[in-house]
């Protein structure tokens, strides 16, 4: 029986235009596998099935089960694809546990996607409390203030995951967001350059403030979806989107650990970090020996810029 390989999804990539999609029979002698690739660019493993399973094995790290129905019923086995390896063991075992096993299709996938999760829950911890607070925040930015503006693009600009010095980069425009459940806008500043505009660039500082409550709107979950939503079929944004939030150690079994926070966005606000701004000034150089700083910065009292301000900054990004 032939493997489900790197290759044969390069090859796929290879003969696939884009916006097109394209699919082939996993082996000669099993006409209802196939594996192809979608016209958003997912990689899909798809089985044909007879009656309908009561029940899907829940999303696993990136990997998505669902019921097709077109002339025949299928189940879709898919992910994008940075997620590549990871389907890959799925969809192999899947294919070995019917073809030489002799295991109904549906038992198949649930088996295969049941010892996966089991294998990896050790490697996708819990997001803490801060890791959630600040990413609803950064997440909340994305989708309604750079967007709408920037476009799709933004995605690929989401550089904090990355260790960047700040959260977004753009070429002649940073943008740091700060996300506090406080009740006034002060932030902590972790970083000795990251109230620095590099230098010809301009440098946007968001506030967010949130609430944390048992009975708030939404969770993380919730404005992954919305962006998700608002990308649309931009494949290289929904994928480069995807991969930034497995770098902050988001997986989509987070939905159903119960671990989620809930909150309630309660306001945002956007200054131009230039003079009167409050920061280290940016000769500011520590002692000898100093390896770090933190320190606090209220921006309560600062006039934020307007909507029309704020594009027309973004529209130099």
């Amino acid at each position: 029986m032939t493997d489900i390989t790197q290759e044969r999804w390069t090859s796929l990539r290879e003969q696939r235009s884009q916006y097109d999609e394209i699919y082939e029979q996993v082996v000669d002698d099993f006409e209802d596998a196939l594996i192809g690739i979608s016209s958003d660019g997912r990689l899909h493993l798809l089985i044909a099935i007879d009656v309908p399973p009561s029940s899907l094995p829940a999303d696993l790290q990136g990997l998505q089960v669902r019921l097709v129905e077109g002339d025949q019923f299928w189940i879709d086995v898919s992910a994008r694809s940075h997620h590549e390896e990871i389907l890959t063991l799925a969809a192999n075992r899947i294919i070995y546990s019917i073809k030489i096993e002799g295991r109904a299709v549906a038992n198949s996938v649930e088996r295969a996607i049941g010892e996966m999760r089991s294998a990896l829950r050790p490697l996708a911890p819990d997001l803490s409390a801060s890791e959630q607070i600040g990413l609803f925040g950064e997440l909340w930015v994305l989708s309604n203030v750079l967007m709408p503006t920037v476009g799709t693009r933004i995605c690929n600009l989401w550089s904090g995951p990355e260790g960047e010095r700040h959260d977004f980069v753009g070429e002649r425009v940073h943008v740091e967001v700060k996300t506090t459940t406080k009740s006034e806008p002060k932030h902590e500043i972790s970083r000795l350059d990251q109230l620095r505009a590099p230098v010809g660039k301009r440098l946007l500082f968001i506030s967010v403030l949130i609430e944390r409550s048992l009975g708030g709107d939404e969770t993380i979950a919730d404005r992954v979806d919305e962006i998700r939503k608002k990308v649309g079929s931009d494949g290289y944004a929904l994928d480069t989107f995807d991969a930034r939030l497995a770098q902050l150690g988001w997986h989509d079994e987070l939905r159903q650990t119960g671990a989620l926070l809930r909150f309630t966005f309660r306001n945002v606000y956007v200054f131009e970090v230039a003079d009167g701004f409050p920061r280290l000034p940016d000769d500011y150089a520590p002692p000898l020996s100093v390896s770090g700083i933190r320190y606090s910065i209220d921006v309560g009292s600062l006039p934020s810029l307007d909507v029309f301000e704020v594009e027309k900054i973004l529209n130099l990004v």
